[in-house]
């Protein structure tokens, strides 16, 4: 057994620590490709958690944090290059003299294996200020310089094309770039970020799947410049877990949620993996409509892709929610089918600006949007001129109005970089 009885003041932060130790493993009950053809791949995945209902429920459209896991050929990589046992057991305490200062970081007595795994970040590219913190551990001068030069602000450009354009992590350097570091297990615990959860936006609702929680994942596989693939630590955490296999979560909150008065319609802008909060709204909208007979508004969706027969997500379940009544307008636009011009939601959305200002102006319509930041920015700009345009109002006065819709609840933005 280890003991590590040194820790660092600034190696413990209690709130983002907190989900290693309110997660729960629950098991992956399905896993299929949505896309039909075409480069790239994106999951539908079913979470069980009927076995954890006593501290996790979820309500529609909520977040799901991911806890994931370090690939075992990096974390062998890394136990190697610093001469770790990765079965060997520790754990941590604070030093004499602050021991009321100190809550441990991550759950413990745990294995070396455990630990790189689960809680270090070994594929994210560090700081300018973690590189600064290796230096120190460099046992070749050229190591320890060209550390301590890409973390001044003269290396920055360095920094910038061989640690960050390079995808290059704490487990590259160690392992690869820099052979000579060799640091004690509770120094570098010390020094290597966290490795933090991944939020995916629910893609089901929980009056109709109460005992699963479904997300929807983009696996990310990156090719970099030397012909190697960087991969996305949870999204191929994901993608390997077999049928049974464990997923180690936790539900946070999500802003996504429907009017109190479901005889409101509302208006969802969801491309590519932005369809799962939408899936889940219309997934909760059919439950009121048929289980509950309710009087449900209007559903109208603009869903994006880049070819109707490569990455339409979801298509056959949108086609079903067409012929029960309960997808009202589908409009996508497909983005590459036309190589003379590129058509995104917010160009159909501004085609269908007089029912759209109809419906948020006398229907009092609710606007719900996901997907990518520059694509949230392009909706909220089609929105306020929409607003100017139909409403008849001055390019401030529209801009008032779509940020009173905003801070009522009425346009509800969860957007990714």
């Amino acid at each position: 057994q280890i003991q590590l009885d040194r820790i660092f003041r600034d190696d413990v932060h209690p709130s983002s620590c907190r989900p290693y130790f309110s997660s729960v493993d629950c098991p992956v009950a399905v896993s299929r490709e949505l896309r039909s053809s075409g480069s790239g791949s994106t999951l539908h995945i079913e979470i069980d958690i009927s076995r954890s209902k006593d501290v996790m429920t979820y309500n529609t459209a909520d977040n799901l944090g991911v806890l994931p896991a370090n690939d075992a050929k990096i974390v062998e990589a890394v136990a190697n290059a610093l001469s770790y046992d990765l079965d060997a057991v520790f754990c941590i305490k604070a030093a004499h003299g602050y021991e009321g200062n100190h809550s441990v970081p991550f759950p413990n007595p745990c294995t070396v294996r455990e630990c790189l795994s689960r809680y270090c970040d070994l594929t994210s590219a560090p700081k300018r200020s973690d590189l600064k913190q290796l230096a120190a551990y460099a046992k070749d001068p050229l190591h320890r310089s060209a550390l301590l030069r890409m973390s001044s602000k003269e290396g920055k450009a360095e920094y910038n094309e061989k640690i960050i354009d390079a995808h290059v992590g704490i487990a590259d350097i160690v392992s690869k770039i820099c052979r000579s570091i060799e640091a004690p297990l509770e120094h570098f615990i010390a020094l290597c970020p966290r490795l933090h959860p991944r939020f995916y936006t629910i893609s089901s609702s929980s009056s109709l799947h109460p005992d699963m929680i479904h997300i929807t994942v983009s696996i990310l596989k990156t090719k970099l410049k030397d012909g190697s693939i960087y991969n996305g630590v949870c999204s191929n955490h994901l993608a390997g877990i077999v049928e049974n296999g464990m997923a180690r979560v936790f539900c946070r909150d999500s802003t996504f949620r429907l009017p109190s008065d479901p005889s409101r319609p509302i208006i969802m802008i969801g491309p590519g993996t932005g369809i799962a909060p939408m899936r889940a709204l219309l997934q909760e909208r059919s439950y009121q409509k048929i289980q509950q007979r309710l009087a449900v508004g209007k559903n109208v969706l603009y869903f994006g892709c880049k070819n109707r027969n490569e990455d339409y997500l979801y298509e056959k379940e949108l086609e079903a929610f067409q012929r029960e009544g309960s997808l009202d307008n589908l409009r996508v636009a497909f983005s590459r089918e036309n190589p003379k011009k590129r058509v995104y939601v917010q160009h159909l959305l501004a085609e269908d600006a007089e029912e759209t200002w109809k419906m948020v102006e006398e229907q009092k319509a609710s606007i719900y949007v996901c997907g990518g930041v520059k694509m949230g920015a392009d909706v909220a700009d089609t929105m306020k001129w929409i607003v100017s345009d139909a409403g008849k109002m001055s390019s401030d006065e529209a801009r008032v109005y779509v940020e009173k819709m905003a801070s009522d609840g009425r346009f509800v933005q969860e957007l990714w970089a």
